[in-house]
């Protein structure tokens, strides 16, 4: 039995790392973890304390050394070029079906078309250079014959910043002067178009200048230690839970507890088509990155932000990276680097590890305190910290020969070579570093040597990956041991693959059904990204709150009341109400590393299909008392005696509450049933709050209600009809 439970927490460790056996990834660890031996990884690889060391020992030790630098040597770009010829015929083929009506299915594709078109000076033989406005022009005439007249604009915007031949400059004028014309004319029939998808809603959500479906802003004043939270929550930390949220004041159901954007996040490869690579907004006049045909933005605004920062990296190689069968939280892991910058990354690094050396003069305070003759203990305490006294003062050298340069550049000389070759020289952002998300859990001191052997071989391939696109000024030779610098983002890397296996959160829309908005309905998972302030959430198998996505932020809201002191706990998966205690414990084990000790695993409670209005408890109505009564102890006329504070009480109140609370759920699932959301959410929140107040679950009616509510709650963030399941409705 363990030893099937260590296979299967290794195969969940791996999963997440990479993505099954596809992709030369796994052969190439494979061929290292074979070529070191099983004594290496353990004995020698094993006891390396830091990430920094581990990823030089990857380039440098003569065992492995020949094998990585051979593979890695073979990395070159890989990428879906613009093709002028390609997206020509998807224009042709575009009119062909506008002209026979069949305006949907023109619309992809002009799409395509305006996805595969070349930038200026890239396609002269095909289209005289301008197949890009052309395809614009023709999208935002199929955009007019839908009257969608806010993204015909837009695209005829997109098509005028080229010097287009003065007749089809005339036409491009006549449209943008109907669309204009018509828009001011119907501007207050027209129901507006987000074209910000949901960015503006969720600014003001988080400033309470908005409220949510169930008319409540985010919960209290924002927080001032969690800038994304409200202050009815405070972080706290203990050593069996670690850092975790628990209510500050008291939460009610339907509470907005949380609204946050990802530090980072990246769509799965099978969206990039369908939905925006920087907001995972779902696409209606996509248009994309000028080098490169993989990806897709919603607009202007997304695609200038990903190409000023990650996307300029990783544009040439995206191709590469998918096929190379690393996961998406590879990916997640790399963009926390691309996006960042060189600069950022070194000092995102300095300040790790000032906060190790902290930690490490914390511990050897108390260790000679409490311990004065542990010498050897002293010795090594003292060996680590020179350690990294030595790494930090390589670090400044290196920053520092790089400052001169930067010095040289604001006295004149010329910096664009240094500029292009991916160095990031905005002074203004260069102390502004979130820490928030590195100093999350990454569970080290339980990782094996193998386990930590496959996560380096992942950094030491994204570190060359950088190396081929500029990511750093002079990059080392391949048959050399990568420099200081390159050494310091390959461990930032490494760090990055372990935090990301526990805190970060799949990000999903809602997929309606054609007949009922709630009935068949089902989440999508689109992608992954890392949320600093929800990570810190700890699990329950009985969740306190439930999350949706606006935009690309995530949204966190309560779905039973809570008292100050109350641990607010989320659920990673596996839930009371349909996984036996046996399968929670097991996946939880496996995937997190951790036992859940929630009150539903301690009692065992019942998963779904057994689950009773019995099993309820009724609270003691004695002030501070926290005793627990079956609703069958109390007889009518009758008091009992609570042995927790031994005084006489009657129960028939709490009764009569319970009662009112079963009722006021058949009512909620009516509206909801109707479709009557803020009418449901009502109702339910309103009998959750005194359900909570009188009684303790389980209840199998209080749990429907609790599920029906997260599933009203998340209707307000994103959902999607298909268009011909809208059709049909």
């Amino acid at each position: 039995m363990q030893d099937r439970d260590e296979f299967y927490r290794n195969l969940c460790s791996s999963e997440t790392l990479r993505s099954g056996k596809r992709g030369f990834f796994h052969d190439f660890s494979e061929s290292v973890m074979r070529m070191a031996g099983a004594t290496w990884t353990t004995e020698v690889f094993g006891r390396i304390e830091d990430d920094a060391g581990r990823v030089r020992a990857i380039f440098a030790d003569p065992r492995i050394r020949h094998v990585v630098i051979d593979t890695l040597a073979r990395v070159k770009p890989l990428y879906r070029d613009k093709d002028a010829d390609i997206s020509k015929r998807r224009r042709l083929e575009g009119y062909q079906l506008a002209a026979i009506g069949q305006y949907d299915k023109a619309l992809l594709l002009f799409s395509q078309a305006v996805l595969r078109a070349p930038q200026r000076d890239k396609g002269k033989t095909v289209d005289q250079d301008m197949s890009l406005p052309l395809a614009l022009l023709g999208r935002a005439e199929i955009f007019m014959a839908l009257k969608e007249y806010h993204f015909a604009l837009e695209d005829l915007r997109l098509a005028g910043e080229y010097d287009l031949p003065d007749k089809s400059m005339q036409e491009l004028r006549r449209r943008r002067e109907e669309c204009e014309c018509f828009l001011r004319v119907n501007e207050k029939s027209l129901t507006p178009v987000d074209l910000a998808n949901n960015v503006d809603k969720v600014t003001r959500l988080i400033l309470n200048e908005e409220k949510d479906g169930a008319g409540r802003p985010l919960n209290g004043a924002v927080n001032s230690e969690a800038r994304w939270s409200s202050d009815a929550l405070e972080i706290r930390e203990t050593s069996v839970a670690g850092k975790h949220a628990v209510a500050a004041t008291e939460i009610h159901p339907g509470d907005t507890l949380v609204v946050e954007g990802p530090l980072a996040g990246c769509l799965l490869p099978e969206f990039y088509g369908t939905h925006c690579q920087h907001c995972y907004a779902r696409l209606k006049a996509p248009i994309g990155c000028p080098n490169c045909s993989c990806v897709t933005f919603c607009g202007r605004k997304c695609r200038d932000i990903a190409m000023a920062t990650y996307h300029k990296y990783e544009c040439k190689i995206l191709a590469l990276l998918i096929g190379s069968g690393m996961s998406v939280l590879s990916m997640v892991a790399f963009r926390m680097v691309t996006q960042e910058g060189l600069r950022k990354c070194l000092k995102i690094y300095e300040e790790l590890e000032k906060a190790d050396d902290e930690k490490a003069a914390t511990s050897l305070t108390t260790t000679t305190t409490t311990i004065p003759d542990t010498h050897d203990a002293k010795s090594s305490a003292n060996s680590r910290s020179a350690r990294r006294r030595i790494r930090r003062r390589k670090l400044k050298e290196c920053r520092r020969r790089e400052g001169g340069i930067e010095m040289r550049g604001r006295e004149g000389q010329d910096t664009k070579g240094s500029r292009e070759s991916g160095h990031d020289h905005d002074d203004d952002d260069d102390d502004n570093v979130d820490m928030a998300a590195y100093n999350l859990v990454t569970h080290a001191n339980k990782r094996t040597g193998s386990d930590f052997l496959e996560r380096s071989l992942m950094a030491a391939f994204l570190l060359r990956c950088l190396q081929r696109v500029g990511f750093f000024a002079h990059p080392t030779p391949d048959d050399e041991v990568p420099g200081a610098e390159e050494i310091i983002v390959a461990a930032l890397l490494l760090r990055n693959l372990q935090l990301l296996q526990f805190n970060a959160h799949e990000f999903f829309e809602t997929r309606l059904s054609a007949g009922h908005r709630f009935r068949c309905s089902r989440p999508v998972y689109l992608g992954v990204a890392i949320y600093p302030t929800v990570a810190r959430f700890n699990h329950d198998c009985y969740p306190a709150v439930t999350r949706y996505f606006v935009g690309r932020h995530i949204v966190i809201r309560a779905v039973r009341g809570l008292q100050p002191g109350d641990v607010i706990a989320e659920n990673y998966g596996p839930i009371f109400t349909k996984r036996t205690l046996a399968e929670r414990q097991r996946t939880l084990t496996g995937r997190y590393w951790f036992r859940c000790t929630c009150q539903a695993c301690q009692e065992d409670w019942p998963y779904f299909e057994n689950l009773t209005n019995d099993a309820v408890r009724l609270r003691c109505p004695t002030e501070g008392c926290s005793g627990l009564h079956s609703r069958a102890q109390q007889r009518p006329g009758k008091p009992i005696k609570c042995p927790d504070c031994r005084k006489k009480i009657c129960l028939e109140d709490r009764l009569a509450c319970l009662q009112e609370c079963e009722t006021l759920y058949a009512r909620g699932l009516a509206s909801m049933e109707d479709e009557r959301v803020d009418e449901a959410i009502g109702i339910l929140c309103d009998a959750l709050k005194r359900f909570h107040r009188v009684a303790y679950p389980p209840h199998r009616d209080t749990h429907l209600a609790e599920i029906a509510l997260s599933s009203c709650l998340i209707d307000y963030g994103n959902t999607w009809r298909p268009a011909v399941l809208c059709e049909r409705t």
